[in-house]
């Protein structure tokens, strides 16, 4: 009964993602185009409904251990604690894809309400284009990876239970975070479409275009973000980031993603760049489609990856589709997508943007090339090549460093065009005010000029950043005879989409010293065996193992748990931290399989302990244990500044919400044509 009813729920479902294209269709054709507009919009809710249901359904088949469902039976048990039943919902291939159905019909359910309250011409195309997406998917659930399918044979009494990396709380906020980003990448890709089936590419289009990547952008940087930590909290190899497949996927929508937030901003402005924004919209599509061909097609080996299936070929024949569709639109708004104008000179902001634009696309064709060149080579007959993360650290580093150092100068230079007396007039005070660091840089990064350099441009970052706030702050005093706490809050107020950004250009610069600080400066050991009351030293830390210990209560979904007390002295013989010791231990799961529960039956996790500092992170792996004579095989990393990763993403979100602030006219009125460097102070409120 249960299984028909979510078999319906995703027909009908799709049913109403039909009927909402073709209601759309038919209101450019008929005579009485607000009915079925009005149609269209109704039967988004109705698709909406039907999907919400269906991920009830199944969340109550979890709750209530259904196992009678093949795919309840694969990814939960009796023990499982409730929030990863409820996890569970993504756990696998099927639920997964019924959730991110979900999303993209919440997504345009979004888009059809707030289209149609605000007006919006380009809205009931951009849902259909959504709507279209939510088909696709749905079909995938319903015909390839339905989640209500049966168990063959007898109902289980118990089931497998989830991947035990996966029972982790970042289960619960990881995935739906990534999947919002990450289905978000339709929404400009759809209002795209939509203005080149209206010929609308006004500001309009780009106020409406600009706010949807800001919002997906920013989401998919939070879950890149959350996915560092978890990899870092949970999979015990001292690290956040591996160039993983799976890891790269979500990187490379992020990245075309980038790059398209910059060049907006010189169509908005004066009308530049229509035909490259419209392909950056579209390559930031088909890249989340690419990332979730790698992830469900099993063509990529990874950790994060699901198992083979048969859908690849479904994702490429969409992708093609949709590219294909994009190709003949533009080709015939071919002369409405003309610019307006002409970048003058590469020695203005315009320039830079571009510069920044090149540097991001090569940034994702480079990640692109190392994630899909081992498949490639194993098609063409060679052999799977490895890439490992030597090929990506090398290649990114010199494009990253140029981006940083663009981070700082792009906001200092005029619009149109500018002297080299009028760039050095605008970068002098930061540029001067970072040289006194550079030693000191120096020293703190051991004479390595890749760090050196990198903590440098991060100071001439904030010098600059600063300096553009100052000026602001300052003009407005001046103007307007306010404090200086009213001129910063109205400097925001009157242009959020600059000062945001400026917020997050000091994010950058805080994350690129947290990225360096771990890479390039990490210690790691061998594990070493231990006795009780032994020690080892890691760094600046002498670390004495203290003994094994077992909780007295443990979760209802472990059988064990093996724990390693280990106490920390640093250079000075104190303990650190006083309170407690650490305690890296290993988590062994209930085995429900029904098979012997020895050797490589018993589902075990590593759970590293990690004693973070805004200096550095001491990170301790319980290896091994030798239960004979209670010793710990123990390995230990030294991670410094990986707190200021984290951070970083508190400027991210802080800017970005800033930049999404609805704009106050300023009562200083800006320049009809970008003024010289000299003249920038009437234009920094503008």
């Amino acid at each position: 009964m249960l299984a028909q009813l979510g078999h319906t729920l995703i027909w009908l479902a799709m049913g109403a993602a039909a009927f909402n294209i073709a209601a759309t269709g038919l209101a450019t054709r008929r005579s009485n185009r607000a009915a079925w507009l009005e149609s269209a919009h109704n039967a988004v809710f109705v698709c909406w409904a039907f999907v919400a249901a269906a991920c009830a359904l199944l969340i109550a088949a979890f709750l209530t251990d259904n196992f009678a469902l093949s795919y309840v039976w694969q990814n939960s048990n009796r023990d499982q604690p409730v929030p990863f039943k409820i996890s569970a919902l993504w756990g696998g291939q099927g639920g997964s894809l019924l959730l991110w159905t979900f999303v993209l019909a919440t997504y345009a359910l979004v888009i059809s309400r707030s289209g149609r309250k605000s007006g919006q011409n380009l809205a009931p195309a951009a849902v259909a284009v959504v709507t279209a997406t939510t088909f696709f998917f749905a079909a995938l659930v319903f015909f390839r990876e339905n989640p209500f399918a049966l168990v063959e044979g007898a109902v289980p009494a118990d089931g497998r239970g989830m991947n035990p990396l996966l029972q982790n709380y970042w289960m619960q906020i990881h995935p739906p975070t990534l999947y919002i980003g990450y289905v978000g990448c339709t929404v400009p890709f759809a209002f795209a479409v939509s203005a080149l089936l209206h010929r609308r590419f006004d500001e309009e289009w780009v106020s409406i275009i600009r706010r949807w990547v800001l919002f997906t952008w920013i989401v998919l940087t939070v879950g890149i973000v959350l996915g560092g930590v978890w990899a870092y909290e949970t999979l015990g190899w001292g690290g956040y980031w591996a160039w993983d497949p799976v890891e790269n996927a979500s990187l490379l929508p992020w990245l075309s993603a980038t790059a398209f937030l910059h060049s907006i901003m010189l169509q908005g402005r004066r009308g530049l760049l229509k035909n490259w924004n419209i392909a950056l919209v579209t390559l930031t599509f088909l890249l989340s489609i690419f990332g979730t061909f790698l992830t469900r097609s099993g063509v990529v080996q990874s950790v994060h990856s699901f198992a083979e299936s048969g859908i690849g070929g479904y994702f490429l024949g969409f992708m093609g589709f949709a590219l294909a569709l994009t190709m003949v639109l533009i080709y015939l708004r071919r002369s409405e997508l003309h610019s307006d104008a002409k970048i003058e000179s590469s020695l203005s902001r315009e320039g830079i943007f571009m510069l920044n634009n090149w540097l991001l696309l090569g940034a994702t064709f480079a990640v692109l090339w190392g994630t899909v060149f081992p498949t490639l080579s194993e098609a063409i007959g060679g052999g799977r090549v490895t890439v490992g993360q030597e090929y990506f650290n090398r290649v990114m580093a010199p494009i990253g460093l140029l981006l940083l150092a663009l981070t700082g100068i792009g906001p200092l230079l005029p619009w149109r065009r500018a002297t080299w007396a009028g760039v050095w007039k605008a970068i002098k005070f930061p540029l001067l005010w970072s040289l006194p660091f550079v030693p000191v840089m120096w020293f703190l990064a051991q004479w390595r000029t890749g760090a050196a350099t990198a903590f440098v441009l991060a100071v001439f970052v904030f010098l600059a950043i600063g300096w553009e706030f100052f000026r602001g702050i300052k003009t407005l005093m001046h103007k307007r005879r306010e404090g200086a706490f009213e001129a910063s809050a109205n400097l925001l107020s009157f242009n959020p989409a600059r000062y945001g950004g400026y917020i997050v250009h000091l994010g950058v610069a805080v994350m690129f010293v947290g990225l360096t600080g771990s890479s390039v400066f990490k210690i790691e050991t061998d594990p070493i065996q231990l006795k009780k009351g032994e020690t080892m030293r890691v760094g600046e830390y002498v670390l004495r193992y203290d003994g094994l210990a077992r909780p007295t209560t443990m979760p209802d979904n472990l059988q064990d748990q093996l724990v390693a007390l280990v106490t920390v002295f640093d250079q000075n013989g104190q303990i650190t931290p006083p309170d407690r010791p650490m305690d890296p231990r290993i988590d062994i799961f209930k085995n429900t399989t029904g098979t012997d529960a020895t050797g490589e039956e018993v589902q075990r996790a590593r759970r590293p302990s990690i004693r973070s500092t805004p200096a550095n992170d001491l990170y301790l792996v319980l290896d091994a244990l030798d239960t004979k004579d209670n010793s710990a095989s123990i390995k230990a990393y030294m991670n410094p500044l990986v707190m200021w990763i984290w951070v970083s993403m508190g400027f991210f979100v802080l800017g970005t919400v800033v930049a999404m602030l609805p704009h106050r006219r300023s009562a200083v009125a800006p320049l009809p044509v970008p003024a010289p460097v000299e003249e920038r102070e009437k234009e920094l409120v503008a």
